[in-house]
């Protein structure tokens, strides 16, 4: 799979005026202290939107970083009409939303003020192949550790992923990650769903993982509309033998197909996962089937 390289944004604003560098006071630096979002740009829209800004208000709250809907409505906008500006309508753009400067260590200020950084970066080639002939992913050594408070979030603490996608080169695709108590959470980088004893099943994120935008269409959305069944519930390394069909989503990427977890085992590209990614392609743009 292509990687975006995060080093080279076309366009970088803060709190909507142009920049490129943050003040070293900012708690984003120091602890982390903020969230972010990663968007699929397709003909100068921004895709699913509305899931993105649900989850950046809700997962800013959780994290004591009040930011109005209104406020990341307008800064949004005045991004993407820069970029029109200059005859770009796709890529992807991240927005950062930090807890700003002050505080006193750990301690927030009694009134945060956010900072709100939007980046663009050129759209990256689409690894057809993937997508049509699946990934192969290898088994992660290290283990998520569980909170229940920051599950969920896609908190700017990705120390997690770091670690474990420095177990391999580019031998595989990306690495499944479990719980220590070996519950199946996701990959490195997306949400995963997989059929198994003929029911499709994704992994429960109430202590552990991010909640993708993707995950939440599909579970929402794109089942239903397939008329398929789906449960959220804890998967247990040990039940992986009785996979038959198994994808990865992002809400870069969509609907990706697994066809081998290295020491698990492989599978065809399943009929189900196909209908899937084809009703995807149809209902939303910027995710060709």
């Amino acid at each position: 799979m292509n990687y975006i390289n995060y080093s080279e944004a076309t366009l970088c604003t803060i709190n909507g005026e142009i920049a490129d560098h943050l003040p070293l006071s900012d708690r984003s630096a120091a602890y982390g202290h903020g969230l972010f979002e990663t968007m699929l740009l397709s003909g100068g829209k921004i895709v699913l939107w509305p899931r993105h800004m649900r989850r950046l208000i809700n997962d800013a709250r959780v994290l004591g970083i009040p930011v109005a809907e209104s406020t990341l409505q307008g800064i949004l906008r005045g991004f993407c009409e820069r970029l029109a500006s200059q005859s770009v309508d796709a890529g992807t753009i991240k927005m950062i939303v930090t807890a700003g400067s002050g505080g006193r260590g750990y301690q927030s200020p009694a009134l945060p003020n956010a900072r709100i950084i939007c980046q663009h970066f050129v759209p990256q080639p689409r690894n057809m192949h993937a997508e049509t002939s699946g990934l192969v992913l290898t088994e992660c050594v290290y283990r998520m550790p569980e909170n229940p408070v920051l599950a969920g979030i896609k908190h700017l603490n990705r120390l997690d992923q770091i670690i474990a996608r420095a177990e391999w080169a580019d031998e595989y695709d990306d690495g499944l990650m479990y719980s220590a108590n070996e519950h199946v959470i996701e990959t490195t980088r997306a949400n995963i769903f997989m059929k198994i004893q003929g029911k499709w099943l994704t992994p429960g994120l109430d202590q552990s993982g991010v909640s993708g935008v993707m995950r939440g269409l599909l579970i929402e959305h794109l089942f239903p509309h397939c008329k398929l069944p789906v449960a959220i519930q804890t998967i247990e390394r040990s039940e992986l033998s009785g996979i038959s069909e198994i994808f990865c989503c992002n809400a870069l990427r969509g609907i990706t197909p697994v066809i081998k977890i290295a020491g698990i085992g492989g599978w065809a590209v399943g009929e189900e996962t196909k209908r899937l990614q084809k009703a995807l392609s149809e209902l939303y743009d910027g995710y060709p089937c």
